[in-house]
């Protein structure tokens, strides 16, 4: 195993939650050991121990929240940013933005970021997952297959006659009616001249009605579902889908802890293969557990690259620096980080709203840019080579230029060729106020996460660079100012009174519209790409398996592995990275040994 210069503090891992009890004995060895109970990770534990033969334990520090108040209650989810269910995150001093330090939230409990996130059941568009299989041919990751995952893990709540009739829209041949995972739309939804105002004032400015955003075309209005249950209106997070109704299961063992490494077999002179991993529990002791097949991360993108560089696979220099010896000299590990930059809009209302709007309008780079699309698209065509230069150098070249020049290349071909979605305008009313909150989706700028140091885990170097290619910030104000006019397009403006002071006109200058982004700025929540899967060329951790590089049995299955942002959010996708997983990389490999 590679020796630490430093020992890992158990102080700083120690967690503020209580222990735990699984209702399975421990024990010394499992066949798998899943690192995370959180949105994928619990999936993937209920569907391996459906076969009673294999013992699989899940380790995770926290705590059960099923009691939670807010945890249940849909509209109660903004109350749960800085609570001990978060991990509470903070970013570098962001250079490009005024170097403000960004908030990062992420779900600390049974069920990860499922327990805290806002509930947004949308999947992206079909080109972009296809653009998954361009980068690994032949690997069937592409949207065809990924719907058939979506739909296996979904059980669809058809919506009510009223609910229909303010936007509650969908095709019933991309949806699944049997899976775990309760996905509907609130029974709490605004009924009332909201949602027609608003359905006009966005087709006045050119974008039309969407009859499924979960299609794989996303682009225009609509009414989004939620990964809760209609029928009692209450969360539907992971855990409540995949554990809680299984954790009888005597070969299901939830740890309570906090993994800090993978420890390794002698591997001098040949592929490594993990032993088993070591985890820190509440009371800051150092405890081991060993693995009979498998160790799968799914410890989320901000956390699982820390647990391969501490158990020494990453970028070399890095690795040296932090004192850990390299096991596998992958440079991509917690690079290629892409966040979307989340702003938002608030105005006061003459109208009370009784409800609930969850109302998204998707928007192309056509739409966006209107007579200005090709000199836009040609520009940024033009300046990829120096965007791939700035990006390798931010990463002091971990990340060969010409293999970020061809990955920004098929970005471009995604919003300037295959009119996928570049940005995301939330559209909400309640009470006597509205918002929007909108971002890019795909943003060119890359950022990354890594180790502070080996004696602490939990305050990792987060920097996602918003902003760092001029490209992102000319779409965030392109949206920004659209946003403010559709509150200011019939027949919605109708129903307000003022603009706060601070909210820049749909006119103002753009110096206007860049201090405001500057200054009022945060992180989406979306972060992807930390372990991506790509050939090891691209700067790729996993390969289509999701097995990382050079390892015989260590996997990645989170949001670190996708690739590429998607127009969507991350909670419907990651389920369906996880069923695939279970079902033809990890399935198949059990049944062969």
């Amino acid at each position: 195993m590679p020796p630490l210069k430093t020992r890992f503090g158990a102080l700083a891992l120690a967690t503020v939650f209580l222990p735990l009890q699984s209702l399975a004995t421990p024990i010394d060895s499992y066949d798998y050991i899943i690192v995370g109970a959180g949105t994928s990770g619990l999936l993937l534990a209920n569907r391996l121990t459906e076969d009673a033969n294999l013992n699989v334990a899940v380790i995770d520090p926290g705590a059960d929240e099923r009691n939670n108040t807010n945890v249940v209650n849909p509209l109660a989810w903004l109350g749960l940013s800085g609570t001990p269910v978060d991990w509470n995150y903070s970013s570098v001093p962001q250079e490009y933005i005024g170097g403000r330090v960004l908030p990062y939230d992420a779900g600390k409990g049974i069920g990860g970021t499922s327990l805290i996130n806002g509930m947004t059941y949308i999947r992206g568009d079909q080109a972009q997952f296809d653009s998954w299989e361009d980068l690994n041919p032949g690997s069937g990751w592409n949207w065809d297959t990924m719907l058939q995952y979506y739909k296996k893990a979904e059980r669809f709540f058809p919506p009510s006659s009223w609910q229909e009739a303010v936007g509650a829209l969908y095709e019933e041949e991309y949806h699944g009616s049997s899976g775990e995972i309760d996905v509907g739309f609130s029974p709490v939804l605004l009924n009332g001249s909201f949602y027609g105002d608003a359905k006009t004032a966005w087709a006045n400015l050119g974008q039309s009605l969407d009859k499924d955003v979960n299609s794989g075309h996303t682009a225009g209005f609509d009414v989004w579902p939620q990964t809760l249950n209609p029928i009692d209106n209450t969360r539907c997070d992971s855990a409540t889908a995949f554990y809680w109704p299984v954790q009888d299961r005597p070969n299901l063992t939830l740890i309570n802890g906090t993994v800090s490494r993978i420890l390794w077999k002698n591997y001098t002179g040949s592929t490594p293969e993990a032993s088993g991993v070591e985890y820190v529990m509440p009371n800051g002791q150092n405890k081991t557990v060993k693995a009979a097949k498998e160790v799968i991360l799914s410890a989320g993108a901000l956390r699982t690259p820390l647990i391969l560089e501490l158990s020494g696979i990453g970028n070399p220099s890095i690795l040296e620096e932090l004192g850990i010896e390299t096991v596998v000299d992958l440079p991509g590990v917690g690079e290629n980080m892409i966040d979307q930059p989340n702003m938002a809009l608030s105005y006061s209302t003459n109208t009370t709203f009784p409800g609930y709007a969850p109302y998204a309008t998707f928007v192309n780079a056509t739409s966006l840019f209107g007579d200005g699309f090709k000199r836009v698209s040609d520009v940024t065509k033009l300046l990829l080579p120096h965007w791939a230069r700035q990006i390798s150098k931010e990463t002091n070249r971990a990340l060969n230029a010409s293999a970020v020049e061809q990955l920004l290349r098929v970005q471009h071909d995604l919003i300037f060729e295959k009119d996928v979605t570049i940005a995301e305008i939330l559209s909400t009313a309640s009470g006597t106020g509205a918002f929007s909150a909108y971002w890019g989706t795909l943003p060119f700028s890359r950022g990354s996460v890594h180790l502070n140091s080996t004696d602490d885990i939990n305050t990792p170097k987060i920097n996602p660079r918003f902003m760092a290619i001029d490209f992102d910030m000319i779409v965030q104000i392109a949206i920004g100012r659209l946003a403010a006019t559709f509150w200011d397009t019939s027949p919605i403006s109708t129903s307000f009174e003022a603009v706060p002071q601070g909210i820049p006109s749909p006119d103002a200058s753009w110096n206007q519209w860049k201090n405001f982004t500057d200054s009022t700025m945060i992180s989406n929540a979306h972060p992807i790409g930390t372990a991506a899967m790509l050939p090891r060329k691209l700067g790729g951790v996993v390969d289509p398996q999701l097995r990382v590089y050079d390892t015989k049995n260590v996997r990645v299955v989170d949001a670190s592995v996708i690739p590429l942002q998607i127009s969507g959010h991350l909670t419907a996708t990651l389920y369906a990275i996880a069923e695939r997983a279970a079902a033809e990389f990890i399935a198949p490999a059990r049944d062969a040994v």
